[in-house]
């Protein structure tokens, strides 16, 4: 029956396993006929129809978390020769067991199977870690990192990747610091999309000097920066004030051959109004206005607003929020919460009690709101009305 669904369904030449649609009660088979099939198949069939079998099996939760139906699969493509299959078998195994909370029983199964042919790779050494990471169990995944290099497998630079993201989403830096180090010299370097989330991460914590420094060094290893690393990076120095450096990446990016866009923009206008020099800010925006490219987005308006306010120039901001609700922006929480503080620290409460009421119709205050309101009113003494404003919160 097995065979006959099985060959219904696969093509001449099939070299992954089919979807078996087989006409039987799971419920009538028990765990020890489900093994004896599978061992059959893989030793007369062949395993490809092993494999189409097992994948059937354990898509019922009765054999699923059944870990003897995995290692005699596995074995058997072991003594067939055919390790891919076996490895396949051995990480959906972890993959089932990780859903149960058993990962790690699963994986010392993994690394028990090499004693028994099992040869493990970097593949299955990245398949382990990365779900290890998923379920946040960095300091396990660091271990069996460990123990598999131990073990004769060779990682490779998506080995090195996980780790790094992996504490890099935990926000733990120095960790994710010395897999980077541990990575260059072992000659990998990062792609694309990890360069974004390690420049992101580090500038966040305050370590954009040594994202820099990585940086440069992956474009000698041969990193071809894309747009939106350079963005972050530009992005990173003007948070921590680093006006000069990053209008020098700007022009590194251009040379490059990659053209600023909106957010690119953004980020020098954020920080050039962070610096006080609002003026030379309003140049950049008003290029971005004119440029038939991009336009100034929501968040363009409000670092420029936000500037304004810090100066208390509210004439400007107020015709900067006038003239973005003109270009259809909508303002966002931040947009109202800048203006808020901006009148609330010249004492024009009025003003502020007319933005947070249109604020209320569309979107929600948030603590810089009600602390921005907060202070003023108590700064002018007019502490009932902060009182009353705190109990709204």
């Amino acid at each position: 029956m097995v065979c006959e669904s099985y060959y219904q369904q696969a093509s001449y030449f099939r070299t992954s396993p089919s979807k078996l649609n087989l006409q039987i009660n799971p419920d009538s088979l028990t765990h020890e006929q489900v093994i004896t099939v599978v061992a059959s198949l893989a030793e007369e069939a062949g395993s490809i129809l092993a494999l189409s079998f097992f994948n059937w099996a354990i898509g019922f939760a009765k054999f699923r978390h059944f870990m003897r139906l995995y290692i005699v699969c596995a074995s058997s493509f072991i003594g067939n020769g055919n390790l891919d299959r076996a490895r396949e078998v051995m990480q959906n195994m972890v993959r089932s067991f990780a859903e149960i909370g058993r990962l790690k029983e699963a994986v010392s199964m993994v690394i028990e199977m090499q004693n028994h042919g099992l040869v493990l790779n970097a593949r299955t050494l990245n398949f382990v870690i990365e779900y290890a990471s998923y379920l946040g169990l960095i300091d396990y995944a660091e271990n069996l990192f460990d123990e598999m290099r131990y073990r004769g497998v060779f990682p490779d630079s998506s080995s090195y990747k996980l780790m790094v993201v992996a504490y890099c989403r935990m926000g733990r830096i120095s960790d994710a610091d010395r897999w980077l180090k541990d990575m260059l010299e072992s000659g990998f370097i990062v792609d694309n999309a990890t360069c974004t989330l390690i420049i992101s991460t580090f500038c966040e914590k305050g370590s954009a000097n040594r994202v820099f420094w990585y940086f440069n060094k992956w474009i000698k290893m041969g990193l071809k920066p894309n747009l939106i690393n350079f963005t972050s990076l530009i992005n990173g120095m003007c948070k921590r004030g680093s006006i000069k450096q990053a209008f020098e990446t700007l022009e590194e990016m251009v040379r490059e051959g990659w053209k600023p866009n909106v957010y690119t923009h953004t980020a020098l206008i954020d920080g050039l109004c962070r610096k006080g020099w609002t003026e030379r800010a309003f140049r950049l925006f008003l290029k971005l206005v004119r440029s038939d490219n991009y336009k100034p987005n929501v968040y363009t308006y409000t670092s420029m607003i936000n500037g304004y306010c810090k100066e208390e120039k509210l004439n400007r901001a107020e015709m900067l929020l006038s003239r973005m609700k003109e270009q259809g922006l909508f303002p966002n929480t931040n947009t109202y919460s800048c203006l808020i503080d901006g009148h609330c620290k010249v004492g024009n409460f009025e003003r502020a009690y007319e933005l947070m009421d249109l604020m209320v119709e569309g979107f929600t205050p948030n603590a810089f709101t009600y602390n921005a309101f907060i202070d003023g009113l108590c700064k002018k003494g007019r502490f009932p009305e902060a009182y009353n404003l705190l109990g709204r919160d």
